[in-house]
């Protein structure tokens, strides 16, 4: 606590932005819901400043929705929304607006995030990495609904724009994610074509997060042992929230393009960490494809 309140006395409110957010997005990663709720309850009733206020009620809906909390969530999320909505006319009125869209999505909220997310892309330009991240998002949504030529699209648009402007963070994450696209159409060579794009974009753009989760996937296709690769997927978990859910996505995801039997294994895997993080929507979706595969075996 006392490291937030310094945080909070120094600098310009962009400073305290910036800090703030890193310090809960830390606690958050780090799986210590109640103390980022904490903190950002203390920080709300001390601040007058709204737009410091979106972003804290933004991580508490956060932290709250990870705890498993999802109607408290909602509300502290409609709380930053309605926030956000009277902020004056700015790049960073829908760089807030892009992450609340987020945690809409998150909830399984699709319609809604949706709108939000070209509501962003109707008031950035298109070198903004928030205008890129709400074209990606766009298309992951559309890729949850099995909208598969939309998400095709908007992955593609996506890709496209971040390479012409230099965002590598972006550029990895289209990517990979047109590798997701291509092996649930069962087209095993374009998806290790799009893997073996993203690895470098990775890379490139120090994103740690998503090199060993690439790394896996191509490992999962190679036809890598069972164990092994369990292995690799409690060493990820370990790392935190954010890289098991995206890892539960690649279980889920390529073992389409596997032997029925190991990819009942890896469905399994990913159903408990949706579980695990609360991801209801995507839990249910697990459990659906699983059941699918179990029928194929009777």
């Amino acid at each position: 606590m006392k490291k937030l309140k310094s945080l909070v006395k120094y600098h310009s409110w962009m400073t305290q932005y910036i800090e703030i957010e890193r310090y809960l997005e830390e606690l958050i990663e780090e799986g210590k819901y109640n103390e980022a709720i904490s903190i950002a309850n203390w920080e709300i009733n001390q601040s007058k400043d709204r737009n410091l206020m979106a972003l804290l009620l933004y991580e508490k809906g956060k932290a709250l929705y990870f705890s498993g909390d999802q109607m408290g969530a909602m509300e502290s999320i409609k709380q930053a929304h309605s926030l956000v909505d009277d902020m004056e006319e700015s790049d960073s009125k829908y760089e807030m607006l892009f992450h609340i869209a987020g945690l809409y999505l998150m909830a399984g909220d699709m319609e809604n995030s949706k709108r939000m997310y070209h509501t962003v892309l109707g008031n950035l330009p298109e070198n903004n990495h928030f205008y890129l991240a709400s074209l990606h998002n766009i298309g992951e949504i559309y890729k949850r609904e099995d909208d598969l030529k939309n998400a095709e699209k908007y992955f593609t648009r996506c890709y496209n724009l971040s390479v012409k402007h230099g965002d590598n963070f972006m550029a990895a994450y289209s990517a990979e994610n047109l590798a997701e696209l291509y092996a649930v159409k069962g087209d095993r060579k374009k998806s290790e074509e799009w893997l073996k794009i993203a690895l470098p974009l990775s890379r490139k753009a120090g994103e740690n997060r998503l090199v060993p989760l690439i790394d896996l996937a191509l490992r999962m296709l190679k036809g890598e042992k069972n164990e092994y690769i369990l292995e690799r997927v409690e060493e990820i978990k370990r790392l935190g929230t954010h890289h098991a859910h995206d890892m539960a996505d690649m279980l889920l995801i390529f073992s389409v393009l596997l032997k029925r039997e190991d990819a009942i294994k890896y469905v399994k895997e990913a159903i408990l960490i949706y579980s695990e993080i609360g991801d209801g929507y995507m839990e249910k979706k697990g459990i659906e494809y699983l059941e699918t595969l179990e029928k194929e075996g009777k």
